[in-house]
């Protein structure tokens, strides 16, 4: 399983830069943000895509009482607005936006981009039964253990044998993507912490030192 918090593992942005994609990236307008600026909310009258360049946000969906983080978007990673959900900035960052209009017919006109395009909403789907399969059949525990196993493979670096992981999350939002509260997270974490699973390195900043045994902890018993 994946927990996917990147929505996709193409880079959407390397595709518009490009030098043969030219005429597809005058479609779009660059546009920077703020950490914290609300980049997509279920009221928005303008309906578009948008493609993150620089900078992290947040997907999630919410009530009077609490919020549920359903991904984490970063360079490359494509969102649309007009959903139930709300986006916003965890950093400062820019992004390419285009009329879901033009979207279309960008989609009609290249059929590479098309071919793209399908693959990233593969990826999507996939994702989306991810997050089913690990509230379905994982505790909180294998989640958050599988939640920093999939971020540091995703975004993490190479780093004396492990993995370095950067993450611009507190623990209430990290409790939020994996389905539970604060004062249950904390424990689990300090467990992993104890259990050299996972080394804190400061405020967001993470190394994991043997990333096939956080992976199988992670792992459902059979």
């Amino acid at each position: 399983m994946q927990s996917k918090m990147k929505l996709t593992s193409l880079d959407l942005v390397e595709i518009l830069e490009s030098t043969e994609n030219e005429n597809i990236l005058i479609a779009f307008r660059s546009r920077t943000f703020l950490k914290g600026e609300v980049l997509a909310s279920p009221s928005d009258n303008e309906n578009c895509v948008f493609i993150i360049r620089e900078g992290r946000a947040r997907v999630f969906l919410s009530s009077p009482s609490r919020e549920f983080i359903l991904s984490i978007l970063s360079k490359g990673d494509i969102y649309s607005t007009h959903t139930r959900a709300t986006c916003q900035a965890l950093e400062d960052g820019s992004m390419y936006i285009c009329p879901v209009r033009d979207f279309k017919r960008i989609a009609s006109e290249h059929s590479e981009f098309t071919m793209t395009m399908v693959k990233v909403l593969g990826e999507l789907l996939s994702g989306a039964f991810s997050i089913i399969d690990g509230f379905a059949f994982r505790d909180t525990a294998l989640r958050l253990m599988l939640f920093f196993y999939e971020e540091a493979l995703h975004t993490g670096v190479e780093q004396e044998g492990g993995r370095y992981l950067e993450l611009p999350l507190t623990v209430e939002q990290i409790a939020q993507i994996v389905g539970a509260s604060r004062q249950m997270v904390s424990p689990l974490l300090n467990d992993m912490y104890k259990s050299g699973l996972i080394e804190r390195r400061g405020r967001g900043k993470f190394f994991i030192p043997d990333m096939e045994r956080l992976n199988q902890a992670s792992q459902l018993p059979f």
